[in-house]
Order: structure tokens, then sequence, then C-alpha cells
């Protein structure tokens, strides 16, 4: 007999010390027991809610909103259990609870249980984050706004910039071939200085426009079959007489015979040449550039390798961003470019279904650009 009784006091600790708030009701809504919590909850005595009929003890605005009453007399009737409905306390309470069915030894139903947990800390986390996240979507609906209209004044000023540029190089071209009138050396060398700005404003609005079709999706490739050592060898002579001017050497190493693959001839040129002319520009006087293409498993591998300043490790991710240059050198600092180069060159080796990364250890130890470009099926 103590043996039993220690059990059902050890039981009784139990229930006791359990966090959440249990009550336990007869089939006519009266209150049997209420363990500790639920009086440090609610903040009742025991002499107000044993024995007391449950609208007695909760509110009737309580009940009326819940229709608790209804739910219990629901699990009493059905003997399965409610799985759950949330109650609001005055004072901003918050509690999820459940309702369980108690079947005694003969199988009947006498009494169920109210089991309640304290979820106010929890309800008013969510209210902020929900809070929280409409303030967010607000903001990047600004943004998003704020960047449209940017993009659409860089695009319009980019394509009105586009006409007169090509009218000016139009006139330019006809007075070098002298279809203007005989010209002086003197006139024929600030025609040729003029003439290089003049394509320097056009890679410009360019390098603009690409960068705007890559970011809403407007970029589009005419994809052919194509010989990439082909393309690799038109770029290096493209670029090999900006190198002359700083002494470089230049080299292309075409491993093998390589297949032919899917892509777009003039996109996959820009790549070669706005890597080949970040070599030249940041590899000293009388420096090295070599160009190396391999076939792999899956895909053709590019590689440019020179000997010029390097990039920090920290800058590998970075420089492919827009308007980035290595050191973290300003627009207006690196006036010779707009940082645009690598962002297009991403783009479009990305467009093609390949991935470009760059290898250097910084520190005037050169740097490794590569991309690869999937092999057709």
């Amino acid at each position: 007999m103590k043996g039993i009784e220690a059990v059902r006091a050890y039981q009784e600790e139990l229930i006791e010390a359990i966090p959440s708030s249990i009550i336990i009701l007869d089939r006519g809504l009266k209150i049997l027991y209420a363990n500790r919590n639920y009086y440090v909850k609610s903040g009742k005595k025991e002499r107000e809610v044993v024995g007391e009929r449950l609208e007695r003890v909760f509110s009737s605005m309580l009940i009326e909103k819940t229709s608790i009453d209804e739910k219990i007399r629901q699990v009493f009737d059905t003997g399965y259990p409610f799985s759950g409905g949330q109650l609001r306390y005055p004072g901003g309470l918050f509690f999820f609870y459940k309702i369980h069915p108690l079947k005694e030894a003969d199988v009947s139903l006498r009494r169920v249980m109210l089991l309640m947990e304290d979820i106010t800390e929890l309800t008013r986390l969510e209210e902020e984050l929900r809070d929280s996240y409409g303030k967010l979507e607000n903001a990047y609906a600004e943004l998003k706004e704020e960047d449209e209209a940017k993009s659409d004044f860089i695009s319009t000023a980019s394509h009105e910039l586009r006409t007169p540029l090509t009218v000016i190089n139009s006139y330019l071209e006809m007075f070098e071939d002298g279809m203007l009138g005989e010209l002086t050396e003197n006139q024929l060398a600030k025609l040729t200085i003029m003439r290089s700005q003049i394509d320097h404003m056009i890679r410009l609005v360019e390098d603009m426009l690409d960068t705007l079709r890559l970011e809403s999706r407007k970029f589009k490739l005419q994809k052919y079959p194509l010989k990439l050592e082909k393309i690799a060898k038109s770029a290096v002579e493209d670029v090999s007489k900006l190198a002359d001017l700083k002494e470089h050497t230049m080299s292309l190493r075409v491993n093998g015979n390589l297949p032919e693959i899917e892509g777009d001839a003039q996109r996959i040129k820009q790549v070669f040449n706005n890597l080949l002319t970040n070599a030249v520009k940041y590899t000293p006087n009388k420096g090295r550039i070599e160009v190396e293409i391999k076939e792999e498993k899956k895909h053709i591998r590019v590689s440019i390798s020179d000997t010029g300043i390097g990039i920090p490790e920290e800058e590998h991710e970075m420089i492919f961003e827009k308007f980035y240059t290595v050191g973290g050198k300003s627009l207006m600092r690196e006036s010779e470019r707009m940082g645009l180069g690598l962002t297009i060159a991403k783009g479009i080796v990305e467009a093609h279904g390949g991935r470009i990364w760059v290898e250097s250890e910084g520190d005037g130890k050169g740097s490794t650009f590569y991309f690869t470009l999937p092999k057709g099926d």
C-alpha cells in the first residue's frame, strides 16, 4: 500500500513539475484538478478553480471566441483528442491548447485533460517577424523601383549617346579617307587621337548596354558550331598590337585537336578580348601573357596567365562585380575603364553554361584567369 502511495506521490510531483498548464474536467465541464503551473500563469487560487464549472473560471468572451466548451464535449462524445487551438488571455497572454481523453480501466470516458502551452513570447516574435518581413518587402519594392528607374536612365542615355557617337565616327572616317579634303600630318595625328577616344566611348556605351542586358535577362546569344582555337587566335592578334606597346610577349597553346562547341562567336571573342586587355594593362612592361586551351571531360577550359601585379585573394570574387577594379580603385581613379569588363565576361560565360574564376597569389606574382565552355552533345 505504501508502495502505491509512493508511486502516486511521485506521479503528482511529475505533473506539478511539468511547465505546461494542465486542467482535468469531467463530463459536466467541472474542473477536477489544475496543476501548479496553471495557478502561476492565471493568477488564480485553487479554491477559485477546483470544483467550479469551466464557464466560471474561463471568461465568457474567451469561451465564445474559441468554442472551447464545445470542443471538450466533442472529445467526450467521440473519444478522439482535439489536435489544437489557440487561446488569448486578457493582458496579451497566448496559449496553444490540446484536449486529450482520459479513459478508465473499463474503457469508459469520464474525464478529459486540457493541456495549455504558453506561446506568448513565440507569438510576439512571430508578429515582430511578420512586421519586419512586411517592412523588408516594402524596402525591397522601393529599391527595385529605384533600380529599374536607374537602369531605364542608363539604357536611355546609352542609346542616345550611341547615335551621335556613330555619326561623329563616320565623319572621322571620311576625313581619314580624304573624302572631305586633304589634311596635314598634324591634322591626321590629331584625328587619330580623336578616333581613338571616340572608339573608347563607343566601347563604354556598349559595356553599359551589355551589363543592363545581363541584369534584365535580355542578353541574347546567337549560338552556332565553332572552333574555340580560331576565336582565340583572332583575339590574340587583335590585342597583340596593344601588347607590343608594352613589349609583352604573347603566346597561344592549343592542346590536341579540340572538338567544336555551340556558342556565340562574337560574345566569346569579347570574353577573350576583355581578359587579354586586362592582362596587358596590369602587367608591367616586358611581361609575358600565355593563353592555353585544353579539352577536359565535359568542357573545354581556357586559361590566360600573366606576369602582372596579381590579385589579392580577398578580391578574387569581388573583381567580377560591377565597377570594381583590382586594388579596389574607384571609377573616378580608374578613368580608362568602368570596371565592367569582367562582369560582362562572367555573364557571357555563364550564359553559355560555363564558369569563370581567377587564381592569383597577388603581390606581383601574376594571375591566371580560367573559364570553361561546355562541349556539345
